[in-house]
């Protein structure tokens, strides 16, 4: 949950794809179901279309393949869900390229360069090292983990599999046959969906931030949940077991609580910046209605201050450059230059407009 205030499309995707995935997987879906799924998919693609294509394949594929969703005729609903809930999230999406970047083709190469490039790339190391921060590893070098925070990678894939062999016992104890397998395929498809969400950040985008996975860990949490609730049978029979068990639950959870109590403290602190630097701003004459740009954090600074965010680039000349460690653009370079005092992050200054 520490990213679901913000302005980050992980959390949508990662409660998009939790809720496609549930209701195509209901042994008898309606209407409804197909709608919520269809529902999902929509919002995951409108955040992230990428997202969106990852989570869809094997969702598509399962309908398609999979014994037990095919049973009864139920594949093309489930099949139409999928394609019509990816259209709906892209058409807005493949709109906005038309208009604004000049075509499909066009804004997927522009944000392929926002990314630094997209190619082949095992970015499993990045990913270590953010577990701990920091929030964006863009780069990565220098910095390390702490043991401690890897438990959470250690933790979860064990109790992703204790939850599917759970499952499977189960359904021996159920009775061999269909029926069994329809019990354990929705765990199994929601581990495959988490996969595939996870894979192209793996694999594709040089660099990591912990909200990345998010989709992922929010699927594999299903039979995580189950492989806890396994566990917890088990501790009940034996005292050895359950010491282990809240012993391994305890330094988990504190080690969670450390790392978000400390990131918050970041970000507060790094907000308060923004807050600082509309001071800095007031300060010296620029008030709503105006106009500035910056250097970095454009949106944020200028929603802060009151004033319209402009893209440094534009030719629109502002009321004020906010500049970070980094020189006024030659057209303003007569701009009086003004520090911002006692920041988090040290370098701000304020260009103001004469």
């Amino acid at each position: 949950m520490f990213y679901a205030n913000s302005a980050m499309p992980n959390h949508y995707t990662a409660m998009g794809a939790v809720a496609a995935t549930g209701c195509l997987l209901h042994p008898r879906p309606g209407r409804a179901r197909y709608a919520g799924a269809g529902a999902g998919l929509a919002v995951v693609t409108l955040m992230r279309p990428n997202d969106g294509v990852a989570v869809a394949a094997p969702l598509l594929a399962a309908a398609l393949a999979v014994p037990a969703l095919r049973a009864g005729g139920r594949w093309r609903g489930r099949a139409l869900a999928v394609a019509a809930g990816v259209a709906a999230g892209a058409l807005p999406w493949v709109v906005e390229a038309h208009l604004r970047f000049g075509g499909v083709p066009e804004r997927l190469a522009e944000a392929g360069e926002t990314q630094g490039g997209i190619s082949p790339v095992l970015s499993l190391t990045a990913h270590l090292t953010a577990l701990d921060g920091p929030l964006l590893c863009r780069p990565c070098d220098g910095d390390g983990v702490r043991l401690p925070a890897l438990g959470w990678w250690v933790l979860l894939p064990a109790l992703v599999a204790l939850g599917l062999w759970a499952a499977r016992r189960a359904g021996t104890a159920a009775g061999a046959g269909r029926g069994a397998g329809a019990g354990r395929a929705p765990l199994w498809l929601a581990v495959a969906v988490a996969a595939a969400s996870m894979a192209p950040y793996l694999l594709l985008v040089p660099y990591a931030a912990p909200r990345f996975l998010l989709p992922g860990y929010a699927l594999l949490a299903l039979p995580a949940a189950l492989g806890l609730l396994a566990a917890g049978d088990r501790a009940r029979r034996s005292r050895p077991a359950a010491a282990v068990l809240v012993l391994v639950l305890a330094g988990h959870l504190a080690v969670q609580f450390v790392l978000a109590h400390a990131h918050g403290a970041i970000q507060e602190q790094a907000r308060e910046d923004w807050r600082r630097i509309a001071g800095v701003l007031r300060e010296h004459g620029v008030e709503p209605p105006c106009g500035i740009k910056a250097t970095s954090m454009t949106i944020p600074l200028a929603h802060t201050a009151g004033c319209a965010p402009l893209e440094y680039g534009s030719p629109a000349r502002p009321d004020a450059v906010v500049l970070r460690e980094a020189a006024p653009p030659e057209w303003a370079r007569d701009w009086p230059l003004h520090p911002v005092p006692d920041t988090y992050n040290p370098g701000w200054r304020v260009a103001v407009r004469p």
